[in-house]
């Protein structure tokens, strides 16, 4: 991770326009490594010798990566006081976002091929109303690093008001889930007051809703269907006498 006195004129300009405020954080796309790097050099070789199609092909492929493409290792993920600006991993331009109206979903999965883990894949999804949506993938480097720093943003920005909404009465819905002042809801397992809930922990990719009189979950929400997880994990803390008492 770098935070650069200076971020390329064409990113401030755009954070100016959208009054984004400092820059707080930078991450760059994410090299190969040298022996992985070695690997997809020999293998060009390879196929332009005796193959030239399939070799051209080949890096055509390979230019999706900073380490062969200036344009790509030129891309940056900027995150400032009051949003974000990113560069697409496929395309070009740039998108700004502002932490207040962002809906933000992560879908962090790993697989297991024959008993080994395969690499960790890394999306989080930004929407906001006329700003348009952007994915930001394991392409930037530290990804363990700035999804948190995206959440917690968006907790800022977006918490205090979440709760005095629904302190004051309201509903907010958060994909399957909805949270009131009354208790959590489910659209396949209906209504359970705060004072039923014992737990709500994320495990696997789901949020797990306990009861008190029950050892399974309540109910099971894949965290990739919530937007805005840390809103929703820090609000529901506030309002289960269980979990704000543990």
């Amino acid at each position: 991770m770098t935070t650069p006195p200076l971020q390329p004129s064409e990113v401030a300009a755009l954070a100016a326009r959208h009054q984004l405020g400092r820059l707080e954080s930078a991450f760059a796309p994410k090299r190969l490594g040298k022996m992985l790097f070695a690997l997809h050099i020999n293998t060009l070789l390879s196929l332009s010798v005796f193959f030239l199609v399939p070799g051209l092909l080949f890096f055509k492929w390979l230019r999706r990566y900073p380490n062969f493409s200036r344009k790509q290792a030129a891309k940056g993920l900027y995150l400032f006081e009051h949003g974000l600006i990113v560069q697409p991993q496929f395309g070009s331009g740039m998108t700004a976002f502002r932490w207040e109206s962002v809906k933000l979903y992560q879908d962090i999965t790993q697989l297991f091929v024959n008993g080994l883990p395969t690499p960790t894949k890394y999306v989080y999804s930004v929407a906001a109303p006329s700003y348009g949506g952007a994915e930001i993938t394991e392409f930037y480097e530290n990804p363990e690093t700035w999804g948190p720093l995206l959440q917690e943003a968006v907790l800022r920005a977006q918490g205090p008001a979440v709760l005095e909404a629904i302190l004051e009465g309201g509903t907010i819905d958060l994909g399957s889930l909805s949270l009131s002042r009354t208790g959590i809801s489910s659209t396949r397992n209906g209504h359970l007051p705060w004072s039923a809930v014992k737990e709500i922990s994320v495990k696997g990719g789901s949020v797990h809703v306990m009861k008190f009189d029950m050892s399974s979950p309540w109910c099971t929400a894949a965290v990739s269907d919530i937007p805005n997880l840390y809103v929703f994990l820090a609000v529901a803390r506030n309002l289960t006498p269980a979990i704000e008492a543990a």
